[in-house]
């Protein structure tokens, strides 16, 4: 008997020492050098990186090149996979290290061009972005070289090594974030099969672009000092450079595709790992169009306690282990900015110098268009061109599968850009300012140099997109707002149902000239806020979109501002975690009083209706009350749809709550359904359909098994994290959470803020910066997720800016040297 259990101890101890060796050899040993001197051979000068407590770098060059090349080294040193699978997912390159699950996704974005336009604007840089971006991929480089042989955990379990990080990388990752924001080619389909059944009449409701509780920035004909006025006050008149026609640009040809590493045939983890990158991926894109949105704002010193501004922002974008957004430090000769920026992209997209702050959310501007596109059926590469047939281009695109032959993707490209959908004899040719010639060369990571808003104007001048609500503050007491795009101008209509494309009646003329989009400096009411909704009011002319997100956000971010007078940072913090839902409280008045004259016929939708009476607004994680309402606003707009779509309901997804407020308000007799007598019926039934759903989605019968959380928990996935071992190491899920998409604190499943921001201009030591998880993307850093509970809990990490508070928080110092 002691033999056998001496047999087991030592069984055991082998056991043990190969789990913590293993441990160690693919998750500890590929953590990053943070302390003590590497060689970077590109610099011309020392460089220091110095890390806090958070694992924030902040990196001190000689040069904006050295800055840059340091930037990418350290960055890849947190963020290399995370880089690889962007820059793959926005190249179409997944199959290759994932196999035949991610196909659809790689063909998609291969018929989208992305690479293809990359791979151009590459070519469009001016000499100072060149540098930079050619830094910045020495640095990555430089990185992989050195690691060859002690990559992250992910290269490990999918045994492939990252290529070479080229400067049209950098691009493909800004062209992936691009159409993250500006991809409503699919809606455009969905509205113009809801406007063709609903009939034209119906449309004009569904629509509608009006909304009671909006918030204009400029053009409220109500609002006589609205800052619209004196925005290009100090800067440069001479803006006629902006007015390109892309008519004249002709569209650049499209190259091969790049060298691709041999793929591994050796039987590794790829058949179980891709498919949670697949549906990641895919959640990612679903959950981004139904729920996309941001908060930004600013108030000037009339509404702060120090009388100098406040500005704030978070970004709601996918909720993923590691978070979308790196926090970053960087300081160089005509550079001193800390804030956002994306991994795979120099300098700061999102933050503060020492002189001005500046915010972003997306505006939701037009700038794609479907047309079209008539072939001919005895020659499939012919399309009609005012009469005449006209040759496609036909591009033979190569995707690699690793396990499988090559797959080779035929895409058709007209005068538009490439057909991307067809149904029956229709071929739809998608038009989108990313892939115009210049259209991922000019973006926001230059705004870090500018010092006044003459500045931060002539930088967001040269932007192309995506466009977005940039709000401003800076050291002297100013409080701005500019949108930039280049935002298309239409010789007829405003693109936002497919256009006939064998006809010059539809086509861009040119774009929206700077001076000419939305701008404000110094409003009279001393705050501007933007979170998706309609920024114009009546009075602005241009045309930028119809498709506004609900204003429900903008309008809480208001009242709860607009009358204070001791605003701090901490209380910005506390509007961007407010959790007060308006939709679902005017919900809970029209059921309240439906229910005075209507009974539901399921108990349970009386006894949740009843308890509406004592609800304050807050969506809170443990209230059943707000699954109900969740579920009966669903309901009631499936009641008002079903009778002319029928069961596709969801082709609607047009600022949905926006009309069903408007219809339940006036109650047109033309949208009750023939079933029932008056509103009220409808609206009980509705509730009733509510709990059957509720019940049906929980498994459970009993109103206290439907608390909020059971619906609307947060899981923050790692792309490998899906199931498993993998999930409970990797990821971070079913942890219950506050809000409705309709909050400020924006809360769905998987998307929401993916950081938040508060900068003070009066202090810049006492500003707030926190992402989502942490800075490093490899699990056996200490700052893998170390951010997370303050973040889930919405408390603040102040980001220290002067060199003295930062001395106080340093924990490593790195030196990178150049070659001897």
């Amino acid at each position: 008997m002691r033999t056998i259990l001496r047999i087991f101890y030592w069984i055991f101890a082998v056991l043990v020492i190969a789990t913590g060796a293993s441990a160690w050899w693919y998750i500890y040993r590929p953590l990053p050098q943070i302390d003590g001197s590497v060689s970077l051979p590109g610099l011309e000068h020392e460089v220091t990186v110095e890390r806090d407590l958070w694992g924030v770098p902040h990196i001190r060059a000689a040069s904006v090149e050295d800055l840059a090349e340091a930037q990418g080294y350290v960055v890849a040193q947190d963020r290399l996979w995370q880089m690889d699978l962007l820059r793959r997912a926005a190249r179409g390159q997944l199959s290759e290290i994932l196999g035949p699950k991610t196909l659809l996704i790689d063909k998609e974005f291969r018929t989208n061009g992305l690479a293809r336009a990359a791979e151009r604007d590459a070519t469009l840089l001016d000499p100072e972005s060149r540098k930079m971006m050619e830094a910045y991929a020495r640095g990555v480089n430089q990185f992989i070289e050195q690691h060859k042989k002690n990559l992250p955990l992910e290269f490990s379990l999918l045994r492939y090594e990252p290529r070479p990080w080229q400067l049209s990388d950098t691009l493909t990752i800004s062209g992936y974030m691009y159409r993250t924001l500006t991809d409503t080619w699919e809606r455009e389909l969905n509205r113009a099969k809801v406007a063709e059944r609903a009939g034209t009449d119906r449309a004009k409701d569904l629509f509608f672009v009006e909304a009671a509780m909006d918030h204009f920035v400029v053009g409220d004909p109500k609002v006589i000092d609205d800052g619209s006025q004196r925005s290009a006050v100090g800067a440069d008149d001479e803006d006629d450079d902006d007015d390109m026609h892309p008519d004249t640009v002709l569209k650049a040809g499209r190259g091969a595709s790049n060298g691709i590493l041999t793929r591994e045939s050796d039987p590794d983890l790829t058949t179980a790992l891709s498919q949670p990158i697949q549906e990641f991926l895919q959640e990612s894109k679903n959950e981004i169009r139904q729920g996309l949105g941001s908060n930004n704002w600013v108030v000037s010193g009339a509404h702060t306690a120090t009388g100098k501004p406040l500005l704030a922002n978070d970004t709601h974008l996918e909720l993923s282990i590691p978070s979308i957004w790196y926090e970053i430090h960087l300081t160089a000769p005509g550079w001193n900015v800390k804030g956002f920026t994306l991994p795979g992209a120099p300098m700061i997209i999102i933050g503060h110098n020492d002189r001005i702050a500046w915010g972003l959310t997306n505006n939701g501007a037009d700038v794609q268009d479907l047309y079209v596109e008539t072939f001919n059926p005895a020659s499939p590469d012919a399309y009609r061109v005012k009469g005449a047939w006209a040759k496609a281009q036909i591009i033979d695109e190569t995707i690699l599968i690793k396990g499988q032959p090559d797959e080779h993707l035929k895409i058709t490209v007209t005068r538009h850009g490439p057909v991307v959908h067809r149904e029956g004899d229709k071929a739809y040719a998608l038009r989108w300012t990313a892939t115009e010639p210049g259209g991922l060369a000019n973006s926001y990571n230059g705004l870090g140099k500018a010092h006044n808003w003459k500045e931060f104007r002539e930088s967001m001048k040269r932007v192309w997109g995506p466009g977005q609500n940039a709000v401003y503050a800076d050291v002297e007491g100013n409080i701005g707002y500019v949108m930039a795009a280049r935002v298309p101008i239409r010789k007829k209509g405003h693109g936002e149902v497919p256009v006939p494309g064998d006809t010059d009646d539809y086509e861009w003329t040119g774009y929206i000239p700077f001076d000419q989009l939305p701008q404000a400096l110094n409003p009279a009411s001393g705050l501007i806020a933007t979170a998706n909704a309609r920024v114009v009011g009546p009075d602005y002319k241009p045309y930028l979109t119809d498709r506004w997100g609900d204003p429900y956000r903008t309008a809480r971010i208001y009242d709860l501002l607009h009358d204070r007078h001791d605003l701090r940072p901490e209380d910005m913090l506390k509007v961007q975690t407010d959790t007060y839902s308006y939709p679902h409280v005017f919900l809970a008045d029209q059921l309240l009083a439906a229910a005075k004259t209507v009974s539901p016929h399921d108990p349970r939708a009386k006894k949740l209706i009843d308890g509406l009476k004592d609800w304050n607004g807050i969506a809170d994680a443990d209230s059943p009350e707000v699954s109900f309402l969740h579920a009966a606003r669903r309901a009631a707009i499936d009641l008002l749809l079903e009778p002319f779509l029928g069961k596709d309901t969801n082709l609607y997804g047009w600022r949905s709550m926006t009309f069903l407020q408007k219809i339940l308000t006036g109650r047109p007799a033309k949208w009750l359904p023939s079933a029932y007598k008056n509103y009220d019926e409808l609206l009980v039934a509705a509730a009733d359909r509510a709990v059957d759903s509720l019940a049906n989605q929980s498994k459970s019968q009993r109103v206290e098994d439907w608390a909020w959380r059971r619906f609307n928990t947060l899981d923050m996935f790692h792309p490998l994290g899906h199931e498993g071992l993998l999930k409970r190491f990797l990821s971070i899920t079913d942890k219950p959470q506050s809000g409705t998409e309709d909050s400020v604190r924006a809360a769905r499943k998987t998307h929401g803020p993916a950081m938040r921001f508060v900068a003070n201009p009066g202090n810049w030591d006492e500003s707030i910066l926190l992402i989502t998880a942490g800075q490093s993307g490899q699990p056996g850093s200490s700052h893998y997720s170390d951010q997370f509970s303050l973040w889930y809990e919405g408390k603040p990490i102040f980001g220290s800016f002067s060199d003295a508070a930062e001395a106080k928080e340093r924990k490593h110092t790195l030196t990178l040297k150049p070659a001897a």
